[in-house]
């Protein structure tokens, strides 16, 4: 069943919460144990989503009624009914957590014309009750969506919403991903088969040159086996070389050591380095920045918060062996290295990771323009353009 329009606009029950607004603008939720006024339009209708591949739950939070009844329905019935509500006259604002289902849902409703925020997902659950579920977490997205509209901020954490565009070009890095996975997990499982019957079998045993001299002597089942699996490596290894060249196509001129792969990722990763503000804002977004625990005169920070792009940390972390044998007169390896003097392994550990994110927050200022690579001290196998 529908929503009506008179109970979209919350005038069908007493009101619970009414919003008023006072002379200073500021916008304040105040209780109310009254029957709405007859007649009274509420211009907002807030929906928190709780988003799925086939099926959605959905919460009407109305500012003069109240969270309505959680309701399922699928994209298409959810893009009907805000249409509906749109040509009603009312303002819509929507909300739902960034997953798998990705940003079209987001990009169909602000066609129609509604506001939509993909935030950061978060744990909606309070007090340690230990009740999760569907309902509960669309209903918390809608309340929290109408307090963030209203001036709170906090209790939301929006997501970029990239164009269609930024995300065909990042295609190629998660299908990188998936290929190198998939040919590490078959080859693990080949050789695991082997050593369960007695077998242990070298490092690269898959390799032309290595796998005749593996498969002698070995039972005529396993070498079947091994001989499918290594063909199946191989196959794949050419479609990782096809997928790293289309990667590598148009990155910029990349450090010794560095790697155009690794330009080339980071580029399609961050889509457009002039949204950073400052070094603080890509540092954060790599998730490379120190957990804090701190209360008046205490102050603690533990290890790396991990909250970002689990990308851009692997690849600039992977960056940090490179840097330290490559490019000696880099500024952050000058400065890693002092550091190091007389550091045991942990605290060798945290200079690496701080050497990630300079080099990140460095890159950054590179691609935008601040500095130049040679005032870094990087140094290129060809002079950079």
């Amino acid at each position: 069943m529908g929503w009506s329009s008179e109970e979209a606009r919350g005038l069908q029950r007493p009101t619970t919460a009414m919003m008023t607004n006072h002379s200073d603008i500021t916008n304040e939720v105040k209780l109310s144990t009254g029957p709405a006024k007859t007649g009274a339009v509420a211009p907002e209708l807030f929906l928190g989503i709780d988003v799925a591949a086939a099926r959605h739950v959905v919460t009407r939070f109305v500012p003069t009624e109240g969270a309505k009844p959680a309701e399922g329905m699928t994209s298409h019935t959810l893009i009907k009914r805000v249409a509906k509500l749109l040509k009603s006259g009312l303002a819509v604002h929507c909300v739902y957590e960034a997953g798998p289902t990705g940003f079209a849902l987001c990009r169909e409703l602000e066609a129609l014309g509604a506001k939509c925020l993909v935030v950061r997902p978060r744990k909606l659950e309070r007090y340690g009750r230990r009740r999760k579920t569907d309902p509960r977490d669309s209903r918390q997205l809608a309340e929290d969506l109408a307090h963030h509209v209203a001036g709170r901020r906090g209790l939301l954490i929006p997501v970029r919403v990239p164009s269609v565009a930024e995300e065909l070009r990042r295609l190629p890095v998660r299908e990188r991903e998936t290929l190198a996975d998939a040919r590490q997990q078959i080859l693990r499982s080949a050789k695991g088969r082997a050593l369960a019957l007695g077998h242990r079998l070298p490092k690269e045993w898959w390799r032309p040159r290595v796998l005749p001299k593996v498969l002698q002597g070995l039972p005529v089942e396993l070498t079947r086996l091994l001989e499918r699996t290594a063909h199946a490596a191989a196959a794949m290894k050419e479609q990782l070389e096809q997928v790293e060249a289309d990667i590598t196509a148009d990155a910029p001129p990349a450090p010794t050591g560095v790697g155009a792969l690794t330009a080339g990722t980071l580029e399609r990763e961050v889509c457009d380095w002039r949204r950073f503000p400052s070094g603080k804002k890509i540092g954060s977004f790599s998730g490379l920045c120190p957990s804090e625990d701190s209360s008046g005169e205490r102050r603690r920070q533990g290890s790396i918060d991990k909250h970002g792009s689990a990308r851009l940390r692997f690849w600039c972390q992977e960056a940090v062996w490179r840097l330290y044998k490559f490019q000696p007169d880099y500024k952050g390896v000058v400065w890693a290295r002092a550091h190091l003097i007389g550091a045991n392994a942990s605290r060798a550990k945290q200079i690496a990771v701080a050497l990630a994110r300079r080099f990140l927050v460095d890159w950054w200022r590179i691609r935008t323009g601040r500095v130049t690579a040679a005032q870094l001290g990087f140094t290129f196998k060809t002079p950079a353009s």
